[in-house]
């Protein structure tokens, strides 16, 4: 590191927000519980890279399986839809994206991918194939394709080995295919996530089967992307907590209305895909005490302030502007915001007003002042004002005429609403759960992250020099340049704090292409007197897309006030020589009001039971001090839809009650999962005969009579294409029965059938599917034995963890299972339907065995460390769907 003197001009550019800055209270008694941290063993950590990193792969040994631990629960977080968009980018920073969005298209979950496989520790590729994008990660000295937009991952022909990109659309050939040679042989014949060999993907967003995958895999159409990884991270999640405050994270949507979402070029970014169930809302409250004595431990900050008895605010001084400000920090993204104030005012001089600022009070936005007298109330609604930001300054503003009591704020009351991911949160699933509270460094925080496309980093900077930006972000190069080559190009930001700052954490994301270019970052704690430099980007090789952060913890003693710097110095002119993607700025400090007070915890949850019906419980556990572990215990017939789940410190409401708020704690084991293993299908490629003639409906005829045991399973989802790959019979039809001869004995151990729909698209999911399919065998044709009916009333824990469900979790379109109480040898496999609706079946199967091996997801809690437990057996293998 080396220090540098200003830059020219800098103390000009400087100067009027030095005059601005206000004085700030000293810290006082109270408490507020900084980096809290609340999660389960039922989800991953999503605070922040290291700690998603280590809570999804830490309990796994290897590449691979850390790798495929991965891709699971990537699958849960997000869905291909219409990506998330902000600062002019579509949002790859995992962390932003999973807690507060989860909307993501290819491109978007591939760069996501990226990120997080380089914190890994693994080098990653980021390819363009025909109309799609994927990523390629290296480990076990190969390249391993994982594609998190279709939930698809394909082997090679040893059905183990992860396939790479540019093997999977080759001509290929295998006993899976009948030793046939075709193009595309690894997408038709391996991916493990499909419902069959040529068959059709189950978790993605639409009924994509893989010969269209095949076509995405064409050699011809390959392109790496090797100047370009589009990845982005910094961001982190930050739950702190004070007195009077209380958060209420709810895992489903309050209202479609605007104040319930941020814009997603400029639409509901839901409304594209309803079906998702995305969205969730959390309801921040915040009601600081203004007495005297309780006054100082909820505001930020104050100038020419005082509080008066009973309780109140009023200037200090007569003919004095007095300020109070306070901070929301929303640690999910802000949609909209409430704030309810009661004043007093004498006289038509005297001035109240509430102002709110977005960044950390470099400018500030009116939203309400004062025009009448005696008692007032400001009822403000704001949106626009706060859409997008996680901090809040809300300033309330007193002059008071002729006498400071002329003017007085009785009382203030702010309502925050955040959007929320509902598919990250802290889970519970049917059983034990196991709940981890813990807070991290007890320091506060400010953080700049500002938009720089179309010259808006100006309202965020206080110095700059020869910038240009362009008016919409390219994507794959930086956006902000020098305007002029071949001399030097910056811009200064400052961060102030309330309080003695701790620690700078700040960087971005680079492009320098150009030979001789640079990107330089640096700091000042004696406003820009002198600079430490940090970091300096000279490199022009590929890929033009570093991510740089530094962090700066030795701080001289008092500081409260940073200046970072970032300079471009191009080579050549236009934004493709030198550039700047993004950037974000953070610096720690010490709480305003220190001081650790206990915590409640409270998870509401809905319990399934057999008829479905919901029975709604709580529990609240207090916390006494972290980090701490505590058991919750759900119970029902299927895993627990959470409702909520709120922190406040403790005390808040006076009638707390701990515990279950029924009174009933049903102890019970951790829910074990299954991976399922599926044996050879014996009726592959066998005559049958069908006793009632399908409809032929929507394309569900079958004139070869060849399509029932042709092998392909049809997509998981009903409607459209789906009664093209099935036999359709309705009501009409009376028991149709389809029998088949295996040519021979066999010994059967399982069946299955594959029902999707013409009409209605009943979900097996939500116990409606009244259809119903008998199983007979016989070994002559004559006799037949029955085995009983398949089980359409299916839950949602019955689903293998290796079975991704399509993107809308639901069952329209699904391959049931039937366990036989014991082997049986059989000939023939007869399956007697009896239609409730217009209803397909595209295949039957009779398999000589299905396994299902148990099977621990692994979470680690944050205090769990991998090298200290024994390790961890080998995931089951896996040959097929």
């Amino acid at each position: 590191m080396k220090s540098s003197p200003p830059p020219k001009h800098f103390a000009v550019a400087l100067t009027p927000l030095v005059l601005a800055v206000s004085a700030f209270l000293p810290g006082s008694a109270g408490a507020q519980v900084c980096n809290l941290k609340i999660v389960t063993d039922a989800n991953p950590d999503y605070h922040d890279m290291p700690n998603l990193v280590h809570s999804a792969t830490g309990n796994w040994s290897t590449p691979e399986e850390k790798t495929w631990a991965m891709f699971y629960w990537n699958h849960i977080a997000r869905r291909q839809t219409s990506p998330m968009n902000l600062h002019g980018i579509d949002l790859t920073d995992p962390i932003r994206q999973f807690n507060d969005y989860g909307y993501t298209m290819c491109s978007t979950i591939a760069g996501i991918n990226c990120g997080i496989w380089h914190h890994m520790g693994l080098p990653v590729k980021f390819w363009d194939i025909s109309l799609h994008t994927v990523s390629e990660v290296f480990y076990n000295d190969r390249w391993h394709m994982i594609d998190n937009s279709m939930s698809a991952i394909y082997t090679r022909c040893d059905g183990v080995t992860i396939a790479g990109v540019e093997e999977i659309g080759q001509d290929g050939a295998c006993a899976a295919s009948g030793g046939k040679l075709e193009p595309g042989h690894i997408a038709k014949y391996h991916c493990l996530c499909a419902t069959s060999p040529n068959g059709f993907l189950t978790g993605a967003d639409t009924p994509r089967d893989l010969a269209q995958e095949y076509r995405c895999f064409k050699p011809s159409g390959l392109k790496h992307r090797w100047y370009y990884h589009n990845w982005e991270w910094g961001h982190r999640y930050v739950l702190n907590v004070r007195d009077g405050e209380s958060y209420t994270r709810h895992y489903h949507s309050l209202g479609t209305q605007r104040e319930f979402y941020v814009p997603n070029r400029g639409k509901d970014p839901e409304a594209v895909n309803p079906r998702y169930r995305i969205r969730g809302n959390g309801v921040w409250t915040f009601e600081p005490r203004l007495t005297p004595s309780e006054y100082p431990r909820f505001v930020q900050s104050a100038s020419d302030m005082q509080a008066v008895s009973p309780a109140g605010l009023q200037p200090a001084r007569a003919g004095v502007a007095a300020a109070a400000v306070f901070k929301i920090q929303s640690a999910n993204v802000t949609a909209s915001q409430e704030i309810q104030a009661d004043f007093f005012r004498q006289g038509a001089r005297d001035a109240a007003a509430i102002d709110v600022s977005t960044n950390n009070g470099l400018t500030w936005t009116n939203v309400w002042r004062a025009d009448e007298t005696g008692e007032l109330r400001a009822s403000v609604k704001l949106i626009d004002q706060v859409s997008g930001a996680y901090e809040i300054l809300v300033r309330v503003t007193l002059q008071a005429a002729a006498a400071p009591a002329d003017v007085r704020l009785d009382s203030l009351k702010i309502a925050t609403t955040t959007m929320l991911n509902s598919k990250t949160q802290p889970a519970l699933r049917l059983g034990r759960n196991t709940v981890y509270v813990g807070a991290g460094d007890q320091s506060d925080s400010v953080v700049l992250w500002p938009e720089l496309q179309n010259g808006r980093y100006k309202p965020w900077v206080v110095a700059e020099q020869n910038l240009a930006t362009l008016d919409q972000h390219s994507g794959y190069t930086g956006v902000l340049f020098a305007a002029r080559p071949r001399e030097e190009a910056f811009m200064v930001y400052r961060l102030d704090t309330p309080a003695d700052m701790t620690r700078l954490v700040y960087g971005g994301r680079f492009y320098n292409r150009a030979p001789g270019a640079e990107i330089r970052m640096s700091h000042s704690f004696d406003d820009g007197q002198t600079w430490t430099e940090t970091y300096a980007l000279t490199s022009t090789e590929p890929p033009w897309d570093v991510i740089q952060y530094e962090t700066v913890s030795t701080l001289p003693a008092g500081t409260r006030s940073a200046l970072v710097r970032y300079s471009l110095n191009a080579s050549e002119a236009g934004h493709a020589a030198c550039s700047i993607y993004a950037v974000r700025m953070e610096a720690n400090h010490r709480p305003v009001t220190p001081g650790f007070q206990p915590l409640e915890v409270t998870f509401r949850w809905n319990e399934v039971q057999p008829d479905r019906s919901l029975v709604a419980r709580s529990h609240t556990q207090r916390i006494d001090q972290v980090p701490f572990r505590y058991l919750l215990h759900t119970s029902g017939a299927d895993h627990p839809v959470v409702d909520s789940l709120q922190v406040q410190l403790a005390g808040a409401a006076a009638t707390a009650k701990y515990g279950y708020g029924d009174d009933r704690d049903v102890d019970g084991e951790r829910f074990a999962d299954r991976w399922v293993t599926y044996g050879t299908n014996l009726l592959a490629g066998k005559p049958y005969k069908v006793s009632v003639p399908p409809t032929g409906q929507w394309g569900g005829s079958d004139p070869a009579g060849t399509k029932l045991t042709d092998g392909i399973v049809g997509p998981p989802y009903a409607g459209g294409t789906a009664p093209q790959t099935a036999c359709l019979w309705d009501t009409k039809c009376g028991q149709p029965e389809i029998t088949v001869d295996m040519g021979q004995s066999a010994t059967i151990a399982a069946v299955r059938v594959d029902l999707t729909a013409g009409w209605p698209w009943w979900d097996a999911l939500q116990g409606e599917v009244q259809d119903a399919v008998e199983v007979l065998t016989s070994q002559d044709g004559d006799r037949y034995v029955s085995h009983g009916q398949f089980d359409f009333d299916l839950r949602r824990k019955d689903i293998p963890i290796n079975h991704m469900l399509p993107d809308d979790e639901t069952a329209k379109g699904f391959n049931f299972t039937k366990l036989l109480p014991a082997p049986v040898s059989a000939r023939f496999v007869r399956f007697k339907l009896t239609p409730r609706r217009t209803v397909g079946i595209s295949e039957v199967q009779a398999l000589d065995f299905v396994r299902y091996e148990p099977f621990d997801l692994r979470v680690a809690l944050p205090d769990d460390r991998a090298a200290e437990r024994s390790p961890p057996p080998t995931l089951p293998r896996r040959k097929g769907a």
